[in-house]
């Protein structure tokens, strides 16, 4: 008689429990905004304070002041707020590489604007920074960037060199310029995240 009268007990006891779980969990799901869960009542709107696409536009050729301008505005703005300063660093009176007209017009079709260009219609083999530009060396690639890209020895061929072929006379006597020495140090994994430990 004994376990009769709390057999019942026990399994009310479970079934509240039960529920008591599920309604704790059903509320942890809740987005508490009383529309049922179909999204926020109200719309929200988020300020953009960074982007990078090419590793040259920001950290190379615009000065710390332009900074937030290019990380707030989309890519359709690039050319118009700030080809300008950008192309400047590159030719013009008083400018870091001493480049003609036509390379920086050459060289600002390709980085402006600023968007990093895959064309999944190429061979994924092909990818890597620029490479889907048209023009030698980079042979009409796949692009993106590759994870053993040297953005930084790419960024300063394309400043102080002539990957493009547009400058050669401009290039001369600046080729110690185009690299910074130092190589890749991390490994490549074979499996997802593929990109190795940090140094």
């Amino acid at each position: 008689m004994h376990r009769n009268t709390i057999a019942p007990f026990v399994r009310r006891w479970s079934l509240g429990v039960a529920i008591a779980a599920a309604s704790l969990v059903s509320a942890g799901c809740s987005d508490d905004d009383g529309d049922g869960g179909n999204g926020p009542d109200q719309p929200r709107s988020f300020n953009q304070i960074q982007r990078l696409g090419n590793p040259l536009i920001s950290e190379v050729l615009l000065a710390k002041r332009s900074h937030p301008t290019h990380g707030s505005i989309g890519p359709q703005d690039d050319v118009a707020l700030i080809g300008a300063e950008a192309l400047g660093f590159i030719t013009g009176p008083g400018s870091v590489a001493g480049r003609s007209d036509d390379y920086a017009n050459t060289l600002g079709g390709a980085l402006l604007p600023d968007m990093l260009i895959v064309q999944t219609d190429k061979d994924p083999a092909g990818a890597g920074w620029l490479t889907w530009l048209p023009l030698a060396p980079f042979a009409n690639g796949y692009g993106g960037r590759a994870l053993d890209d040297d953005v930084v020895d790419l960024a300063l061929l394309a400043v102080f060199g002539d990957p493009f072929g547009a400058d050669p006379d401009g290039a001369a006597g600046k080729e110690t310029l185009t690299t910074d020495n130092v190589a890749a140090d991390s490994p490549i994994l074979a499996s997802f995240p593929y990109v190795g430990e940090p140094n």
